[in-house]
């Protein structure tokens, strides 16, 4: 590994391979071209839902541990927008598709929380924040990566699309990212190897929730 790299190069680089499946996962090809069978893109949405809410918690929280000020305005800044965004999309489609949102959270779901919560409740800002990362950072270059391909016309999952791969979540994601890399840089070389197996591990839990949503199957 080229330890002239940034943080970021190197971690993205090393969860790439789960990258390259979350791509080329039937959901994502069949919501790119708007054939996605709507009772899997329910379920999804369901999940993403619980998801989204403890998500959005916890970006809170680990603001907190944000002590800078200029980062810590920068980062709540986002949060806020991004989860507002992230939210008004979901109440659009659940009222398009009548999605019942009163569901209990899959496995996957609960334990990628679960995962989130234990590296913010270290107290360290490198560890929650590397944990944090693939919800916002792959998620973008998934619907960077759709956008591209995409089918918009009639797609029944347009908004969605919009929504993750739009410029000014794109600018928010490369500010967090600076900040990850800022923090790497001055972190110990223990801090970092913990933030990429934080990072690795979310990437994971990110197939597996695109997984569930197609198959309904709480499979690792």
């Amino acid at each position: 590994m080229n330890t002239s790299e940034s943080w970021t190069k190197q971690a993205w680089k090393a969860a790439e391979g789960i990258y390259a499946d979350i791509i080329a996962h039937p959901f994502i090809k069949e919501l790119a071209a708007g054939t996605l069978d709507t009772a899997r893109f329910d379920r999804y949405l369901a999940q993403d839902e619980l998801y989204v809410g403890n998500y959005g918690r916890q970006m809170f929280e680990l603001a907190e541990l944000i002590t800078e000020p200029d980062a810590h305005e920068m980062f709540c800044l986002f949060a806020k927008e991004g989860i507002e965004g992230e939210k008004a999309m979901h109440a659009l489609l659940i009222d398009r598709f009548g999605i019942d949102t009163a569901v209990q959270p899959s496995a996957i779901t609960a334990d990628y929380n679960a995962h989130t919560q234990a590296a913010i409740g270290t107290g360290s800002k490198e560890i929650g924040l590397a944990s944090m990362l693939p919800c916002m950072w792959v998620y973008n270059e998934v619907g960077l990566h759709i956008l591209r391909i995409a089918e918009l016309d009639g797609n029944p999952y347009a908004e969605w699309i919009r929504e993750y791969g739009n410029e000014e979540f794109t600018k928010g994601v490369a500010q967090v990212l600076q900040l990850a890399d800022s923090y790497a840089a001055a972190a110990s070389s223990e801090v970092r190897a913990r933030m990429t197996e934080e990072y690795i591990a979310a990437t994971q839990f990110e197939y597996w929730f695109w997984d569930y949503g197609y198959t309904g199957l709480d499979r690792r």
